[in-house]
């Protein structure tokens, strides 16, 4: 004999909690079914992100081979994609040149100073 559900009117809050359980167990197959779907597509993504990263290294490694006088050989990836790590040393007229300002700058800054001392020495006698 099956069991007899009595209509109520006004539901219990077991019957509420009943309810709630159902939707978020509805709700929490429907995020399953997302992520296995995207679980599955995964490795197609992958696929073609990496086949588009290949072609695009073609596409500039043929740019980059014609544009060495039209030679040939390969260039050399090395050289291309980084920049020189060490530093250009600054030339000797360069230096010079920079010791010139950095000392004509700190005349101006000493002869302003002195005056800065006089001006206040006349306004403040004492």
């Amino acid at each position: 004999m099956a069991p007899r559900r009595r209509p109520s009117k006004s539901s219990t809050p077991l019957d509420e909690r009943q309810q709630k359980l159902l939707r978020e167990q509805e709700e929490l197959q429907l995020r399953m079914e997302q992520l296995s779907r995207v679980i599955e597509e995964a490795p197609r993504i992958k696929a073609e992100r990496e086949k588009a990263q290949r072609e695009e290294l073609l596409v500039d490694r043929s740019t980059r081979a014609h544009h060495r006088l039209n030679s040939t050989t390969l260039a050399d990836p090395r050289f291309d994609q980084y920049p020189s790590r060490t530093r250009r040393r600054p030339l000797k007229a360069e230096r010079r040149q920079t010791l010139l300002i950095f000392f004509g700058l700190l005349v101006v800054l000493a002869l302003l100073v002195l005056w800065l001392l006089s001006v206040w020495h006349w306004q403040w006698p004492g």
